[in-house]
């Protein structure tokens, strides 16, 4: 399986999420999935790599061509394979085309956008890929209490939650992933 790997690029975070996200790739690539993701070699993206690597699995970096210049310091040139898009909106859909499922570790506001982006998708039926949220310490606590409150005040349909499931076990969280049961009905969620 080809996991897409959402997360912080940020050389500053807590060694917690970096620990726990590397534990991720390492446990997943034993499991025998691959890593697609942004090609970032810094914080989660980093990690990620890092720890799918380790575990025997390949890696597909994305990036835009831009980042050959200034930020070339953040990419891992090192993937088993690259691929180059022209802007950020075309690196998120190879990586969306690209993947079997997403998982959304802890990051800022690039990594909540992507998040709400293959949410949106698959509401919309454009995709039926399964979507976790890794919630390490607690992280996506504050995002699942707004999509309940969103849900309770009529912005959300309830159906919407059956989309992405959220997780601080990795066992579970690679069951959900393998196993998707997609347990809800596209119409419902129009």
């Amino acid at each position: 399986m080809e996991i897409c790997v959402f997360g912080a690029a940020s050389k500053v975070i807590d060694e917690k999420y970096i620990d726990a996200v590397e534990e991720m790739g390492e446990y997943l690539a034993k499991r025998g999935h691959n890593l697609v993701f942004g090609a970032g070699c810094t914080g989660l993206m980093g990690a990620a790599e890092r720890g799918f690597k380790k575990g025997g699995g390949k890696t597909h970096g994305v990036i835009p061509t831009f980042f050959k210049g200034t930020l070339s310091d953040f990419v891992d040139w090192n993937c088993d394979k690259m691929t180059y898009t022209e802007t950020m909106r075309e690196r998120k859909a190879v990586m969306e085309k690209e993947s079997d499922c997403f998982i959304i570790t802890p990051g800022g506001i690039g990594t909540f956008e992507e998040f709400f982006e293959v949410l949106t998708l698959k509401q919309l039926g454009r995709h039926t890929k399964p979507i976790a949220l890794y919630n390490v310490d607690g992280y996506y606590d504050n995002i699942e209490n707004a999509i309940d409150y969103s849900v309770e005040t009529g912005f959300i349909k309830k159906h919407c939650k059956a989309l992405y499931r959220i997780f601080d076990s990795l066992e579970e969280m690679a069951d959900y992933i393998e196993n998707d049961d997609a347990d809800y009905n596209v119409e419902d969620l129009k």
